[in-house]
């Protein structure tokens, strides 16, 4: 059997697979796309700026994720790492800086670090919008006090200009964060967020919490525990998406949401080559 054939029969095998993987999907199934801290990818350089969430929406996206943290002022400040070393070459934590000192630093891609209000400023007119706020902390600098103030300035931030087609979820590794969140905001909806496959521990950890949704990673998550969750009522997203196999494995599995790093790229793929796959969160 030559090579080429050999190939051949291969392709045909995984298309067959994964068409009848998506046959036994619901007919009303749709997941819910979105752009990685922007599509960090695409925006390696400029992760969680404005500049990424303004051209990753001119290009389609409806959807986002984003980190939120304080600064010394106590202003909302959006970035991921505890130090800005990798995205800004500066080995500082956003907690000891004052706002001053970080409207000075840019990024290595030459863009300015964004606040939380200049995100939900641009969002304040656009209809249906999915943003996941991700309410990042160190344990051991963040006090209950400072939880309790994030908490209380993100969802009033936010929650005042949400267009009101438009879903904010409030998202944490930090179960801390979300009880806080929880306690003083019960009608904020929550996302507990895990690096470990889902697990029907993960979703009884979050069920026991009154969180009916959980963020966990894509490798290592099966057909099954999903199932699962939806039978509970409970919605999973996963992560990391980066490449156009995440994509198919997230699909096939049948999450409720998945992000994406390169959100243009795996985006458009998704809607000219597999239009049988109902996506939200995407204009094109």
């Amino acid at each position: 059997m030559s090579a080429f054939f050999r190939r051949s029969i291969t392709s045909l095998v995984f298309v067959f697979v994964f068409i009848t993987a998506f046959a036994q999907l619901e007919q009303d199934h749709v997941i819910q796309f979105f752009a990685h801290r922007g599509s960090r990818f695409e925006y390696k350089d400029n992760e969680n700026t404005m500049y990424a969430f303004k051209e990753s929406y001119r290009k389609g996206a409806r959807g986002y994720e984003t980190d939120v943290r304080l600064t010394k002022d106590g202003s909302l400040i959006l970035s991921h790492d505890e130090s800005l070393y990798r995205t800004t070459g500066i080995d500082k934590q956003t907690e000891n800086l004052t706002d001053e000192e970080l409207r000075k630093i840019k990024t290595k891609g030459g863009q300015p670090l964004a606040f939380c209000q200049e995100l939900v400023d641009f969002l304040e007119d656009k209809e249906g919008m999915y943003v996941e706020f991700e309410i990042k902390t160190v344990p051991e600098l963040y006090t209950q006090a400072m939880l309790d103030e994030l908490c209380d300035k993100l969802y009033k931030m936010a929650m005042a200009k949400r267009h009101p087609t438009s879903e904010y979820l409030f998202t944490s590794f930090d179960k801390r964060a979300l009880q806080t969140m929880k306690r003083r905001h019960p009608e904020a909806i929550l996302m507990m967020l895990k690096s470990k496959p889902c697990s029907a521990d993960i979703l009884m950890e979050a069920y026991d919490m009154g969180i009916m949704r959980v963020g966990c990673k894509m490798d290592g998550t099966t057909r099954r525990v999903i199932k699962l969750a939806h039978k509970l009522g409970m919605i999973v997203s996963l992560w990391p998406g980066s490449t156009k196999s995440d994509f198919f494995l997230g699909a096939a599995l049948g999450c409720d949401a998945m992000c994406c790093d390169r959100f243009d790229e795996v985006g458009k793929f998704a809607k000219e080559k597999l239009p049988f796959i109902r996506l939200k969160g995407i204009v094109y």
